[in-house]
């Protein structure tokens, strides 16, 4: 019994490390996002501004150029800006939404890393359980930012419907793909992903081929 104890106790203390270990990747992943996308942006509309300013005392019409363009860079700002801070408030999905927390990713997304990414959603808002639905959001969003890393993809589709009583997430990207028998010590994505979603009785698969792109399964 006390050995049962011993390996119970171990291996929890070893599931909040884990855990802890995810907390400070997952800050560190954004923190890089705030500088490599808000920071930027807001310096760009900063430069933009300036040049406008100067312009106005001089040629009025040609200000509007820059002026264009600083409204585009703080209106992507702003929704990277959103995007970040629901990823940092995962409850704000009670509130909002699995559906629009994928939305909001995906545009996002387009605007940061300039690639294509379109949701389609065979069903309407899923009744499903809070901690359920940030299961399924963490476990898209890391599909994604594996395809953005490694996938040197174009397109990339988020769907979520219903298949045989069970909730299906699907991400599919166009990219290079790679063996999926593979094994990538030190890359524990899949391994996050089944962990986030067996608790609920779910699976997660992945089907890939060199030069044949690559798709994340999610069923629960």
């Amino acid at each position: 019994f006390a050995g049962q104890m011993v390996g119970a106790i171990t291996a929890r203390q070893l599931r909040q490390s884990e855990a802890h270990n995810a907390a400070i990747t997952e800050r560190s992943r954004l923190a890089r996002e705030l500088h490599d996308s808000v920071s930027q942006q807001l310096f760009a509309s900063s430069l933009m501004a300036r040049s406008a300013q100067q312009l106005l005392a001089t040629d009025p019409v040609a200000a509007a150029v820059p002026l264009a363009h600083t409204l585009e860079c703080t209106d992507g700002a702003l929704t990277e800006m959103r995007a970040l801070i629901f990823e940092l408030r995962p409850e704000s999905l009670e509130e909002e939404g699995l559906l629009a927390a994928f939305r909001k990713q995906a545009a996002a997304l387009c605007s940061r890393h300039r690639i294509d990414v379109h949701t389609e959603f065979g069903i309407a808002e899923p009744e499903l359980p809070l901690r359920t639905k940030e299961a399924l959001y963490r476990i898209g969003m890391e599909a994604v930012q594996n395809t953005i890393k490694h996938a040197r993809a174009v397109h990339i589709v988020i769907r979520l419907r219903m298949e045989g009583g069970r909730h299906v997430l699907e991400i599919t990207d166009d990219g290079v793909g790679f063996d999926a028998s593979a094994k990538f010590p030190g890359h524990l994505g899949l391994k996050t992903m089944r962990e986030r979603i067996t608790q609920f009785g779910g699976d997660v698969a992945i089907s890939s081929a060199p030069g044949k792109g690559t798709t994340v399964r999610a069923i629960v």
